[in-house]
């Protein structure tokens, strides 16, 4: 999604409520920070930091886990 940004927002359309929060060019920063996003969690659940982390913040909500 990073490298392939304009090919996905073609396929996607522009997002109004990026255009408002990023200003011009919203629609690509916010695919930009997406694939970003889903990156560092897919590398976080492949060496196991995810299930950590999220045993950590909200293993104490969750009872029986």
């Amino acid at each position: 999604m990073i490298v392939y940004t304009k090919p996905v927002v073609d396929f996607t359309g522009r997002f109004d409520f990026a255009e408002r929060w990023f200003l011009s060019g919203g629609t690509y920063t916010f695919v930009k920070l997406m694939g970003l996003a889903i990156s560092i969690l897919s590398f976080m659940w492949l060496t196991g930091g995810l299930q950590a982390f999220l045993q950590a913040t909200l293993g104490p909500m969750i009872p029986g886990v």
